[in-house]
């Protein structure tokens, strides 16, 4: 009789094991489609790209199929630009100051590929082609491409936030913008050599290629009148050194005139490499900058402009992974 208890026992056994298999011939989820632009604490996904000499850079965006099983059929993907979603983003996270609004780009700074994204039976995955085109594109905002799936009977969108839409927080970069540290950056009331007041970061934007801008002296990134005060600072051709430095001028201007910006001495740029000591694959290049000029704060007091000094160096760091290419995010942001 025990013996009889032990096969029964047994049987069993063997039975749930294989009803256990079984499921897994099934597919265990509801197979929909979503975009994969992971989000970040801004509400946004950061895309960083490099400006190239004609301003236009293609970017891969990836639009993804769940599910447990193999896709099952071929797939088209409606997608088209989303015109509601930054709105109510922008009134929740600012409410009045709609002067950080994100803005949506407009159609003359991109191309969408097609209509729609084709993902072929037996794949999971496939890219949407978007061409941007930086070229002329004002930096002082933050410029916001808002996609989204388009309903359609043929598949099922994820409707979860953060995967049916996919705003695109473009951020070109060349090898010289980014955030710059400008603790060495002393800012005087003009005529004054004592007390200088000192930003613990500036951050440059891309103007092209080989230009950059920021903000004078004590403006702030997040000022409602920050556009008065952009300096843009073009970098020449660097001369290669015998310790394996470059360095090369710059030049500065200020595209409003009413600052009265004046540029002291001839502005430098000195850029370095330095291997990590612990992880060879990474590379720290180092760019600073040698600066000094006045200008004219016209904000802060009406009709009593208030001249400003400011002197001194900017350093930005930049860590690369060499065993990754540019094109897939070898700097470490």
């Amino acid at each position: 009789m025990r013996n009889f208890y032990k096969c029964i026992v047994a049987l069993a056994l063997i039975a749930s094991f294989g009803s256990c298999n079984d499921e897994w011939t099934d597919e265990l989820y509801v197979k929909m489609v979503s975009f994969k632009a992971p989000v970040g604490t801004e509400g946004v996904t950061e895309v960083y790209l490099r400006y190239k000499k004609d301003g236009e850079v293609e970017y891969n965006l990836p639009v993804i199929v769940s599910g447990s099983q193999e896709n099952d059929k071929d797939m088209q993907i409606q997608i088209g630009v989303d015109n509601d979603t930054l709105n109510v983003l922008n009134q929740e996270k600012y409410q009045y100051r709609t002067d950080l609004y994100y803005k949506q780009l407009t159609n003359d700074f991109f191309d969408l590929s097609s209509a729609s994204c084709f993902i072929p039976k037996g794949s999971h995955t496939a890219n949407y082609k978007i061409k941007f085109k930086f070229s002329n594109l004002n930096l002082v905002e933050r410029w916001v491409l808002p996609l989204t799936i388009k309903d359609d009977p043929s598949y099922i969108a994820n409707h979860r936030k953060g995967w049916r839409k996919a705003l695109l927080y473009v951020k070109p970069f060349n090898n010289y913008s980014g955030s710059y540290s400008s603790t060495s950056m002393n800012i005087y009331f003009d005529k004054e050599n004592s007390a200088p007041m000192v930003m613990s970061t500036k951050t440059a934007w891309v103007v092209d290629e080989n230009t950059v801008f920021f903000y004078a002296g004590m403006v702030e990134e997040r000022s409602e009148e920050r556009g008065l005060y952009k300096i843009s600072m073009q970098f020449g051709t660097p001369v290669e050194n015998s310790d394996g430095s470059k360095t090369g001028t710059l030049t500065l201007r200020a595209e409003n005139g009413a600052i009265n910006f004046e540029v002291l001495g001839q502005p430098t740029y000195q850029i370095r490499k330095v291997q990590d000591a612990v992880l060879p694959y990474l590379v720290s290049e180092y760019c600073t900058v040698n600066i000094r000029y006045k200008y004219d704060d016209i904000t802060s007091i009406s009709n009593m402009p208030i001249r400003y000094r400011a002197e001194g160096a900017m350093t930005m760091e930049r860590k690369k992974n060499t065993l990754t290419p540019d094109e897939d995010q070898a700097i470490l942001w």
